[in-house]
């Protein structure tokens, strides 16, 4: 469970996983069990706790309700509970084995014999691993199954308190939960407890905050919290993510391995992650759209607009470069789009690191670093937008 792939502290996280004692034997869904407590996922209602402007603002809207559900159901503060998947995966999906036998986004210990958990024994996802969102599989790559997961993991293994625990307490739940509270590579339990106060986490011994709250019904959460999980994304939140990413890099340089999905060559990944964090309805996580003309053809298929070449972009937007979806290059996310037709993009995998590209004439990408000619855009599906939806603007 750590940003960091192949840290030895992962064994002693994996020694846990090995000796914990299952004190509930989990059947059948959580949605059994949870009734209306899952909101978006199931009826009811978030939680009508504050959330700190901090929150609103990095956590997205549907994993926020999913977070101060998961929260509700398990008693664990859900501002710590965030914070947990901020540090390990942005709040992304993070999907497959991070190379040490953690995955999903809450990097969960998923693979027998690994450094997250050594020896034959069941990991933590086979004793605690929960289908949240009832579709009759416990997915450690979902988001809803893994951070219910992770929060009944964080009570029954590593010894969170109940909510309105101690700072004390709950940063040693973080230690924990990393197989150590810091090392070399992030003093992960001080990172983890930081943004918890940030996001709104007030138990005793907490730091002060100057974070005000939100003056949030539980009713306006949850609406907020659907809305975004079935709805597009506007552009300047995709840019304003994509942005929050820049000098991000792959670690160790030449592995092809970051927080947005599997090592592979992740320029798509990047996309996708993105996208997905603002709100745009891509299922299964970001390891279906590794190949970078997946997403021309996931938005010209789900209600999205592709564009040629000759068009002019908008903010937001998906910038493709090579020949055609089916001989595709390279992929990145168009940031700004100036009067003269010039464009500025912001790119995953450029130099094994999120970078901004340009500003440079469309039709000169390949002068300005890019690896090959654009061959066209796609916008994302706009709210209520149906499956086809080729653009014809130009």
């Amino acid at each position: 469970m750590s940003r960091s792939l192949g840290t030895g502290k992962l064994v002693a996280l994996g020694g846990l996983a090995t000796c914990a004692v299952l004190l509930v034997a989990v059947t059948g869904t959580v949605m059994a069990v949870l009734g209306g407590d899952l909101g978006c996922l199931g009826g009811g209602t978030a939680l009508a706790q504050p959330v700190s402007t901090t929150a609103a603002k990095e956590i997205p809207p549907a994993r926020l309700a999913l977070y101060r559900a998961a929260g509700r159901r398990f008693d664990i503060d859900w501002s710590f509970l965030a914070s947990i998947g901020t540090q390990e995966c942005g709040s992304g999906n993070c999907a497959g084995d991070n190379g040490s036998g953690c995955a999903g986004p809450m990097q969960i210990a998923d693979v027998r014999e690994s450094p997250c958990s050594p020896g034959p024994g069941p990991t933590l996802w086979e004793r605690f691993g929960l289908d949240a969102n009832g579709d009759g599989v416990a997915d450690v790559n979902d988001p809803a199954d893994a951070t219910f997961a992770a929060a009944r993991i964080l009570r029954v293994v590593m010894h969170a308190p109940a909510t309105g625990g101690s700072y004390a307490a709950y940063r040693q739940a973080a230690c924990n939960y990393y197989g150590a509270c810091a090392d070399g590579v992030a003093s992960y339990a001080d990172e983890v407890m930081r943004r918890a106060v940030s996001y709104g986490f007030r138990g005793q011994g907490s730091p002060p905050s100057s974070e005000g709250d939100l003056s949030q019904s539980s009713g306006e959460t949850q609406s907020v919290a659907c809305e975004a999980s079935t709805s597009g994304a506007s552009g300047s939140e995709i840019v304003r993510i994509a942005e929050s990413q820049l000098a991000y890099s792959e670690s160790p340089r030449g592995s092809n391995c970051t927080r947005y999905g599997p090592c592979v060559e992740w320029c798509s990944l990047f996309v996708a992650w993105v996208w997905e964090r603002a709100g745009v309805p891509l299922r299964g996580g970001t390891a279906p759209y590794a190949y970078s003309g997946s997403i021309y053809e996931w938005a010209k298929a789900h209600g999205g607009r592709v564009l040629p070449p000759s068009a002019t972009p908008s903010p937001g937007d998906a910038v493709f470069f090579g020949s055609g979806p089916t001989d595709s290059a390279h992929v990145g996310i168009v940031e700004r789009v100036f009067a003269d037709g010039e464009i500025v993009t912001i790119d995953g995998n450029y130099g094994d690191r999120v970078a901004r590209v340009g500003p440079f004439p469309p039709a000169q990408a390949v002068r300005h670093g890019e690896p090959a000619p654009i061959y066209g855009y796609a916008e994302p599906p706009s709210p209520g937008a149906g499956a086809g939806g080729v653009s014809s603007r130009a």
